[in-house]
Formats: structure tokens, C-alpha cells, sequence
């Protein structure tokens, strides 16, 4: 069945043809493979991604910042009302004949803390409500928020030891709740929230009154400025939320080493945080200076230029695109570029140029032409049969084109080893899946340039049909590439992907292997089914027909 004799003859007639396309097809892919992983598009690329995740991560902290510091400034002042109106009620019932007045006092102090407390937990619970009813006190949102408010409050830490003793205790001197936070940033401890000369004097005016002056309301402002931003920092750069953050960045194959070189730490995120309050309230007061206090729609007017001012700061490059385009710059910056490069295009495209021309002429030369030049008469003649012939130069084409792809292989991963996967993003597994599909799509059209050898006599007709059509392929699974879903979207011409049906190069399936699924598996049993038919039908037509010996 096999014919030694007549494969060396092949490969003698064929062999300097398949050494030197062998040669140029590896050398082509060291190069491709290895200025892909050094080039600048990379660098570039990597630059957008590095690029657009900045921006998007200092539009949150500065929409975090602002949310932040309305928070504090709001419950602050619900805090406030509460405290007044629970300590007058205390003061009120106090009996200054009392034995223990001076505990008494620190009693009601800390009782109208702590009842003020409990009213702003409802309060800031029941706004979260507002926007989503599943929220409790347990939920995630409500302790951030909480705990917002409460490290700018800082309510001091009141032990039985402080309430010891004839003399009222310095309020302002206990530590406070929320002190080694502040320290731990290296921060100052922020001065005590009430001043307790302040109120008691406040007490004989109207607790009322003061809470409500002008000069309460920018101690709420000076303190939620001031604490908004250190708690926003301390609180995002803690380890844990460091690590949700990272988490959130996979999708643009961000590692830590890299995020860390962003520089995202308590001062920079500080500094970010500052900025965005200066330039938010320095605009809001120019936006509110031209407004009427008197008129009917103050406060609703107040509001929205809070809600629009908030917006346009925090916004982001991204966000102030069109969404198609914000879409497509996203998807160029998540590229992988080395994938698109070496997968699809090399091997799915360039990289199947040469060895389709050798595997047309390879082809064409084993069986028609010989049978044209007159040279099968010969080889007949000799006693070798025809299925030992058309079986012998079918094994040729195809081991020669299964080792032209073993040394293409072997050259993929020796350059995959210098690049290294991390640059490359791409795994041994699939760079060798590459090539085995590259076999495949060869095997198919193959076997279908091995079918018109057999069934011409003529050399024309066989190249004609079976390498124009092999050419046709390739240069539809070029166009179609531009059509594909490989390609970004800003560059993609959808229209062009209609020449992805009408090759079988579709049938290799890079995008498939790369991304991790198994849908190649059956494309890849398609093209060898494809192949095995074109070798058998090819086969059995020149057994049976007749030759013009």
C-alpha cells in the first residue's frame, strides 16, 4: 500500500520547495511573535487602558468625596437638632439641689448623645430606604454611611471613671471615639464637636438658637470639609477595600504591581478628594450668590445646582463621550493585542499564506501533473499500483504539511519563552492550539486540492479549481476579519463579516481558544472531516478513472 521508493521521490522533487517555505513561514512568526510582545502599539495600548482606569477611578473618589461630605454635612445637623432638643428636655428636669448634680449633668449629656445617636442611625437608614428598600442596618451602605458621619461627629468615649468625682469633666478633653483613626493617618485629632462652655452658655440663650446660627452652620461645614476627605482616604485605601477594587479591575487585566504604580494612596487620594471640595463649593457659592434667597424655590433650586455641579465634576472623560464611542475606546483599551496579532492574524491569515501556495503546488505535482507530464505512466509501469500511489503521495502531503507545523510550533514556544506569557497574555496551551488549528485549516484545503489532482488530467485545471479556491478562502477570512468580533469596534466594518461564512478558515477559531471555551473542538473535527472526504474522494476518483497513459 505504501511505496517507500515513491516518497523519497517525492520528497526529493519536493523537498527544497518545502525547506525553504518552512524556513520563511518560522522565521516570519519569530518575528512577529517577538515584536509583538517589545513593540509600542503594545506600550501604547497599555498606556490608553493605564489611562482610562485613572480616570475612572478618580471620577469615584471624587463623586465619593462629594457624597461624602453632603452626608456628613447633613447628618451633622440632623445630629445637632436632635442633641438640642434632647438636652434642653434633660437640663429642664434637672434639680440643681441634687447632691450629685455634677453627675447628673454628665448622665443627661451622654444621654442625649446617645439618643441622638440612635435618631441620626434611623435617619441616614431611612434615606438609604428611599433609594432601596432592601437596606438595613447591617447592610454595607449604612455602616459606610454611619460611620461617615460618625468620624466626623468623633462623640468622646465616656467611661465610669469620667463621671468620678465633684468637678464636671472636661468634655472636650476625653478621648474620643474615633481618635486613632486620625492618628493612625498621622492626621490631627479634630477639636471636640461641642465646646461645653459653649452649651451651657447656649443653654441660657436657647439651645435652639445656637444650633441654628450661622456660626453652628459653618463649624458643620469647616468639619465635614475637613473630615470628608480623611475619612474618604483612610477608608479607601484600607487593605480590604484596596482588594474589591482590584477585584473590579480584572476585567482590564490590571494586576496589584500595576495599580500600585498608580500611586493610589492615603495622600494622593486625600490630595484628589481636597481638590474636588474646593472646586465644588467654591462653584456652588458663586451658583447660589446669583440665586434669591426670598424666592419660593430656594431650596429646590439650591438642590438641583448641588445635583448638577456634582455631575459634571465627577464626570470623566469616559462618561462625557457618546456611549458607542465610550463603549469602543473601553474595548480598545481591554485589546489584547498579542492575541489579535499572533492568533488571528498570523496563524488564522499571513501565516497560512506560504503554506497554502506550497501545499497548492505540492498537490498539484504529486498527481496531476505527473499525470499530465506523462511521468505516471512511468511510475505504472512499474508494477506500483495506483492505490499504493494516490495512498503514498496523499501520506507525503500530509506529513509534510504536519511537520512544516511541528517546526512552526516549536518556534512559537521557544519565542513565547523569551517574550514571557505575562506580556504575551497568551498560554503555551493556546500557542500550540494556534498551530494545531493552522494544521487543520491546511488538511481541509488539502484535501480538496488533492480531490483536483485526482479528478484532472491537466495541471491548469487542477491549480485553477483547487488553488483558486484555497486562494478564494484566504482572502475572504482576510476581509472577514475586519468584520469580526476580533476587531475593536471603532475600526470593525460589520458588512465585511459576511465573508467569514463563505470560508472555511472561520472553522479555526481563535477567539474560542483564547478566551477559554471548547466551541473550536467541533470546528476543528469539521475541518479534519473536510479534509479526510477531499483525501478519500480524490483517492477512489483516480483508482477508477481512466488515465491518458
Amino acid at each position: 500500500m505504501f511505496s517507500k521508493a515513491l516518497f523519497k521521490q517525492s520528497c526529493k522533487a519536493n523537498g527544497t520547495m518545502w525547506a525553504i517555505i518552512t524556513f520563511m513561514e518560522c522565521f516570519m512568526l519569530a518575528c512577529v511573535m517577538l515584536i509583538s510582545g517589545n513593540g509600542n502599539i503594545s506600550t501604547t495600548l497599555t498606556a490608553v487602558g493605564d489611562s482610562m482606569v485613572k480616570e475612572q477611578i478618580d471620577s469615584t473618589i471624587e463623586s465619593r468625596e462629594l457624597n461624602y461630605y453632603e452626608t456628613q454635612l447633613d447628618g451633622m445637623e440632623k445630629f445637632d437638632n436632635e442633641f438640642a432638643l434632647k438636652l434642653s428636655e434633660g437640663l429642664t428636669k434637672l434639680d440643681f439641689a441634687d447632691p450629685n448634680l455634677q453627675k447628673t449633668i454628665v448622665e443627661i449629656f451622654t444621654n442625649a448623645y446617645s439618643d441622638s445617636v440612635t435618631s441620626l442611625q434611623q435617619y441616614i437608614l431611612e434615606k438609604l430606604q428611599r433609594t432601596d428598600p432592601s437596606y438595613t442596618e447591617e447592610s454595607v451602605e449604612f455602616l459606610e454611611m454611619f460611620g461617615c458621619v460618625a468620624y466626623a461627629i468623633n462623640p468622646p468615649d465616656i467611661d465610669e471613671e469620667d463621671m468620678e468625682g465633684d468637678a464636671m469633666p472636661d468634655l472636650g478633653s476625653i478621648k474620643g471615639m474615633f481618635d486613632e483613626f486620625y492618628t493612625s493617618h498621622e492626621e490631627e485629632i479634630p477639636d471636640a464637636y461641642f465646646n461645653q462652655n459653649e452649651l451651657f452658655s447656649a443653654y441660657l440663650t436657647g439651645l435652639d438658637k445656637y444650633f441654628a446660627s450661622s456660626e453652628r452652620a459653618k463649624f458643620r461645614k469647616d468639619r465635614a470639609t475637613n473630615c470628608s476627605a480623611i475619612f474618604l482616604a483612610g477608608n479607601l485605601t484600607e487593605k480590604a477595600n484596596m482588594d474589591k477594587i482590584l477585584a473590579e479591575l480584572e476585567k482590564f487585566d490590571i494586576s496589584s504591581e500595576r495599580f500600585e504604580s498608580y500611586g493610589y494612596d492615603y495622600a494622593h487620594v486625600k490630595d484628589i478628594a481636597e481638590s474636588t471640595l474646593v472646586s465644588y463649593l467654591s462653584r456652588l457659592d458663586l451658583e447660589i450668590s446669583k440665586l434669591d434667597p426670598e424666592a419660593e424655590d430656594y431650596a429646590a433650586k439650591v438642590a438641583e445646582i448641588k445635583t448638577e455641579l456634582a455631575g459634571d465634576i465627577s464626570m470623566n472623560f469616559m462618561s462625557s463621550l457618546p456611549a458607542d464611542v465610550a463603549a469602543a475606546l473601553e474595548e480598545l483599551a481591554q485589546l489584547n493585542l498579542y492575541d489579535l496579532v499572533v492568533g488571528s492574524v498570523f496563524f488564522k491569515l499571513a501565516g497560512l499564506l506560504l503554506p497554502i501556495i506550497y501545499m497548492i503546488m505540492a498537490s498539484n505535482n504529486l498527481i496531476a501533473g505527473q499525470v499530465d507530464s506523462g511521468s505516471m505512466a512511468y511510475i505504472l509501469s512499474s508494477s506500483t499500483k495506483r492505490q499504493s500511489v494516490v495512498f503514498t503521495q496523499a501520506t507525503f502531503l500530509v506529513v509534510s504539511l504536519l511537520v512544516m507545523f511541528m517546526c512552526s510550533a516549536i518556534t512559537s514556544c521557544v519565542c513565547m519563552a523569551i517574550v514571557g506569557e505575562a506580556v504575551a497574555k497568551i498560554s503555551y496551551q493556546s500557542i500550540l492550539l494556534f498551530n494545531v488549528g493552522a494544521f487543520l485549516v491546511l488538511f481541509a484545503l488539502s484535501g480538496l486540492c488533492f480531490f483536483t489532482s485526482c479528478w484532472f488530467d491537466r495541471s491548469k485545471h487542477s491549480m485553477a479549481l483547487g488553488g483558486g479556491l484555497s486562494i478564494f478562502s484566504l482572502v475572504a477570512a482576510m476581509l472577514g476579519l475586519f468584520g469580526s468580533k476580533i476587531m475593536p469596534s471603532i475600526v470593525r466594518l460589520n458588512a465585511l463579516n459576511y465573508f467569514n461564512y463563505a470560508t472555511i478558515i472561520t472553522l479555526f477559531d481563535a477567539i474560542s481558544i483564547t478566551s477559554g471555551t471548547l466551541t473550536f473542538v467541533w470546528k476543528f473535527v469539521i475541518l479534519f472531516v473536510l479534509g479526510l472526504i477531499g483525501y478519500i474522494v480524490g483517492s477512489v476518483r483516480f483508482i477508477k478513472k481512466d488515465l491518458p497513459l
